[in-house]
């Protein structure tokens, strides 16, 4: 027989030198045994195993994760993923490089970013906010790719304990939503996801010891520039001219913002894409996956791809197999 609790949570954010309150009420429906938790399911790839219930209902929040989804081969998820591991660790290959995810560890992972887990503790246990693209097409327009950029190169961070609890009581507040989101229209999904997201970040950038005010919008605006464009445009001449600004200009503000310059960033798009085609679609030939980034020709796609990694698509391919 389940009781329903009425908790109000009242917590002060902040960002950089300025702050908002936040007062939230959440009505909760208490079992002992938590029968309402979605929990991972078989021995195989739980997240293609629960695709369906993730795209029927926008945002899932999977408990008691004991493992990765995948071991040994790279995985690359359509799904916008945010995990909160509880406990235990996990060694990762993320774009290459090898990151490991320890106990209060909060990671973001973009759809379509390849995964190699080589191993995890015995102790491993996480929870997963699994968003699907329909409703990460939806957030984008919130700007949540304001640190795109950051998550991108670092996808991970650790959470005080003050910061994990308040993470994990918003987290609380999703499954509910997540739980009713057949009776609920994705409008009243989106806030919550969005200040769960918001949180996420001020925590991140209070963590950095970053100024707020140096995350500007123009960054956030070029990602999804990118990720529209970057089949066809490649210069940072057409995206200056998208945002109706010189090219010098464009180029001074994106490095500042992002540490980076635009031209960078197209091409780690580019690359990033590329390298996710070759690792995990085994089946396409190099000139179908050259064709499907938007190169003329596979020649065009071999000089791009070894002039930023030092390697051809080939090479790259042969050695991630």
């Amino acid at each position: 027989m389940c009781h329903s609790e009425t908790i109000i949570v009242n917590k002060v954010f902040k960002f950089g030198k300025n702050s908002f309150f936040c007062k939230t009420t959440f009505l909760l429906y208490l079992s002992p045994k938590y029968k309402n938790k979605t929990e991972m399911k078989g021995n195989d790839n739980f997240i293609t195993e629960m695709t369906d219930e993730i795209n029927r209902k926008g945002v899932v929040v999977i408990d008691n994760v004991r493992r990765m989804p995948v071991y040994g081969k790279p995985y690359a998820s359509p799904h916008y993923t945010i995990g909160i591991n509880h406990q235990g660790s996990v060694s990762t290959e993320y774009e290459g490089q090898i990151e490991n995810f320890g106990a209060h560890n909060l990671a973001i992972v973009y759809p379509r970013h390849a995964l190699l887990t080589h191993s995890s503790s015995d102790d491993y246990l996480a929870t997963l906010v699994v968003v699907s693209e329909r409703l990460f097409e939806k957030l984008a327009i919130l700007n949540i790719n304001n640190s795109r950029f950051h998550y991108e190169q670092h996808p991970h961070f650790t959470l005080t304990p003050s910061q994990y609890t308040d993470v994990m009581t918003l987290v609380d507040s999703l499954r509910i939503v997540s739980r009713l989101s057949s009776s609920l229209p994705e409008d009243c999904i989106l806030p919550q996801l969005h200040i769960l997201l918001l949180v996420i970040d001020s925590f991140r950038i209070e963590n950095d010891g970053i100024n707020a005010s140096t995350s500007g919008h123009i960054s956030s605006k070029l990602y999804n520039a990118i990720i529209k464009h970057y089949k066809e445009h490649r210069d940072v001449e057409f995206y200056a001219d998208l945002f109706c600004l010189s090219p010098k200009y464009f180029s001074t503000s994106i490095k500042r913002e992002t540490g980076h310059s635009a031209n960078y960033w197209i091409q780690q798009h580019v690359i990033h894409i590329s390298k996710t085609l070759l690792r995990t679609e085994h089946k396409m030939s190099l000139q179908e996956i050259s064709e499907n980034i938007g190169f003329p020709d596979l020649a065009t796609f071999s000089r791009y791809f070894k002039r930023a990694t030092g390697i051809s698509p080939s090479e790259y391919r042969k050695g991630n197999m």
